[in-house]
């Protein structure tokens, strides 16, 4: 083989090399989140919690790999007055995929919160999956699934910028009570966003946006070989419907309250 068609092949497989790179990686998201100060004192020591501003904002990480991605959180540590301007306080893949939307609908839900679950997504099929794990001896590991859902009445812009090195184009969405402003690319092999629902025609990922109540922005997105391989839901995960599985997170949620000692 001359030269000459050695570069033709070079060049026509630079293409699909530059694809399949793009099929892995990490796209890391700064988080802020309006907080019920009732609610997150039950959770981080009653009486005895650190005072909790209005909001707190988070980091978490979306990595993705052959058509599957898993999102976590950076857990605040509010015990030592961490979780206020993004200071980390270990990791951990939590659901709050209902947050702000009620016991019914869909679309709006927040993901990657810090409820003892995980949240993963099936890239390829376009489905959320919630897991959760309940404790004590006899502990079981139970999923759910959620199709995409694309915005309704979503009103598309000409304007453009640049988040973390990627051309996104603008939208607004109104999912549920809140109206957010969105910056999602299609520059990348998949679709996804960490809320659902603000996908017009459910297509792009998204890397920024805003709320009343809440924002996300992509600070990094690293297209990189991915050596965390558990990106899947566990093998002896139980499939449950929606209804199945915000009763059994209650129930555990309900037999945590009354382990934790009575003030």
């Amino acid at each position: 083989m001359n030269l000459i068609s050695r570069l033709m092949l070079a060049a026509a497989l630079l293409p699909v090399s530059s694809t399949l790179f793009a099929q892995s990686g990490v796209i890391d998201y700064e988080v802020t989140q309006r907080v019920d100060k009732e609610r997150m004192a039950r959770f981080a020591g009653g009486d005895n919690a650190p005072d909790i501003p209005d909001v707190i904002t988070l980091e978490q990480h979306f990595t993705f790999n052959n058509g599957v991605g898993k999102l976590t959180t950076d857990r605040p540590d509010f015990a030592n007055g961490g979780g206020f301007g993004g200071r980390r306080g270990g990791q951990n893949s939590g659901d709050t995929s209902r947050q702000g939307r009620g016991q019914g609908g869909t679309g709006g839900g927040f993901r990657g919160g810090m409820n003892g679950g995980g949240q993963f997504v099936d890239l390829e099929h376009k489905k959320y999956q919630q897991i959760f794990t309940t404790q004590g001896d006899d502990k079981k590991t139970y999923y759910t699934e959620e199709d995409y859902v694309a915005a309704t009445g979503a009103q598309t812009s000409d304007k453009t910028k640049k988040i973390a090195g990627f051309t996104c184009k603008k939208a607004t969405v109104k999912v549920k009570d809140d109206t957010y402003t969105v910056w999602f690319t299609t520059d990348l092999p998949f679709s996804y966003s960490p809320i659902n629902g603000l996908l017009p025609e459910g297509k792009g990922v998204v890397l920024a946006a805003e709320s009343s109540n809440r924002s996300f922005t992509a600070q990094k997105v690293s297209l990189k070989p991915v050596t965390d391989t558990d990106l899947a839901i566990p093998a002896d995960a139980q499939k449950v419907s929606q209804d199945q599985f915000r009763e059994i997170r209650r129930t555990e949620m309900e037999k945590l309250r009354k382990r934790q000692p009575q003030m």
